[in-house]
Parts: structure tokens; sequence; C-alpha cells
């Protein structure tokens, strides 16, 4: 009797952490971190990560240095892969960098290119009018620099005031 009255309050116990949500991750890379849910997929090539919830909800970031981008400005960077990926020819966006579009297997995708002194940085995001997934938007709002000056320009780029 008494060992079923103990497996009752380890089955509730059990219970309640299958429910609660699942831990995100921290990831490290080259230039900055990001804390992905466990019900989102990383994918990293040749600088770029790509953090996906679904087919069409998803986001692509990639930080350079300037010697890194092989110091193009971030016109030149963008016009660059914009010819890469057959997009539309960049213009100039709201935030002082550089914008086009893209389709890649029937998604159309915005790509945006900012850079500064010592950075250039390229955001890629689906272009749906969807709402991403909770778990989409924690991984973004997580972005974090390797330092404190990387920190600064992710900050300023990802999340204007």
């Amino acid at each position: 009797m008494l060992k079923k009255f103990l497996m009752l309050p380890v089955c509730c116990l059990v219970l309640l952490a299958l429910s609660l949500p699942a831990q995100a991750k921290e990831m490290k890379f080259a230039h900055f971190s990001i804390d992905v849910p466990a019900d989102c997929k990383v994918q990293e090539k040749d600088g770029t990560v790509t953090v996906t919830a679904s087919k069409d909800a998803f986001f692509s970031i990639a930080l350079f240095t300037k010697s890194e981008a092989k110091n193009l400005s971030d016109k030149d960077f963008a016009a660059k892969l914009s010819q890469q990926l057959k997009g539309t020819p960049p213009e100039p966006s709201e935030d002082g960098g550089w914008t086009f579009t893209v389709t890649n297997n029937r998604v159309l995708m915005n790509v945006d290119v900012v850079g500064d002194n010592d950075y250039l940085i390229m955001f890629m995001s689906d272009a749906s009018d969807k709402e991403w997934p909770a778990s989409l938007q924690t991984a973004y709002d997580s972005v974090t620099g390797n330092d404190d000056k990387i920190d600064t320009f992710l900050k300023k780029t990802l999340f204007p005031e």
C-alpha cells in the first residue's frame, strides 16, 4: 500500500515535467549565440545560421567582420548576394541598409543587409504575412553578440527602438 501511495507523487512530477515547455538550447556560433527551442531546427552553412519552425516560418542570419566580407560595403554585398540568389535588385531600406526579395522553393523571402565600419549582417526571413510561432520568435529575441561590440551592433540592427 505504501508503495502505491509513494508512486502518486512521482507520477504527478513526471506529468508536470512533461507539460512544461521544452527548454531552449544555447547554440554558439562565430560571432553570436541563439537560444533555440526544442521545436525549432538549426542549420549552419558557410557562416549563415538558419532557424526553422516550419517550411514558411524561419529566419537566417549571418554576421561578418568587414574583412570576412572582403571589405564590401553593405550595398555591394547586397548586390552580390541578390545576384547569387537570383533576387530582385537591392533597394535602400528604412534602417539605412539594403533590402531585396528572393523566391526559393516557392517561398518568398525578404533579405536585409546592414553594415557599419566593423561588421556586416545579412538577415533573411519568410515574407508571409503570418505571425511567427512563439518558439521562432523566442529564438529571434535571444540573438546575442559574443562580445559587447557585436552585441551593440546586433541590437541596433535587429532590435531598433
